[in-house]
């Protein structure tokens, strides 16, 4: 009994071992994400954007994507500029969902929803590399700092799928 314990713990290691021996190598150099608007009829505060404009920095650092995450407006070398991207977008669509619709029938009825689309551009010649579009949903008792985070995550999850295919 204590060798096949044993071997499960010396096959677990090396499999762990293998699992964080790849080096993921950035995409691309810089990445700039800019403050995303609202479309007309949104009804969104201006704090959400500016919590989705961090969360959004922060998942583009953690997605391995870039080497580096610029400010907003702020300048890149141009030996730098062919391979780095800025990130804009707008918000197409809010509904606030109904708390007592989630607490009462459940199964997602009255889901906060937020649908948004984003632009990623080369920075030298502007040239459009993709377009995300993203749906988010989340619970109506969750603040719009919440929602920012998971918005924000999908999108970087989106770009990580979309690059992974264009390697």
């Amino acid at each position: 009994m204590t060798k096949r314990i044993g071997w499960l713990i010396l096959v677990l290691a090396l499999a762990a071992g293998s699992a964080t021996a790849k080096d993921v190598t950035p995409v691309f150099k810089t990445a700039e994400a800019k403050h995303f608007t609202g479309a007309e009829g949104v009804e969104l505060t201006p704090s959400f954007y500016d919590y989705f404009y961090a969360e959004l920095r922060d998942e583009l650092k953690k997605s391995k994507l870039v080497n580096d995450v610029v400010g907003e407006g702020e300048a890149v070398d141009d030996a730098d500029a062919e391979k780095s991207v800025v990130i804009s977008g707008t918000v197409n669509e809010y509904k606030k969902g109904s708390v007592v619709k989630s607490a009462l029938i459940g199964f997602g009825t009255g889901m906060r929803s937020l649908k948004m689309d984003a632009d990623v551009n080369r920075r030298s010649d502007k040239q459009a590399l993709c377009v995300i579009h993203v749906h988010v949903k989340v619970d109506p008792r969750w603040n719009e700092k919440t929602m920012a985070k998971f918005a924000a995550q999908e999108i970087a999850r989106q770009m990580r799928k979309e690059f992974a295919q264009k390697k």
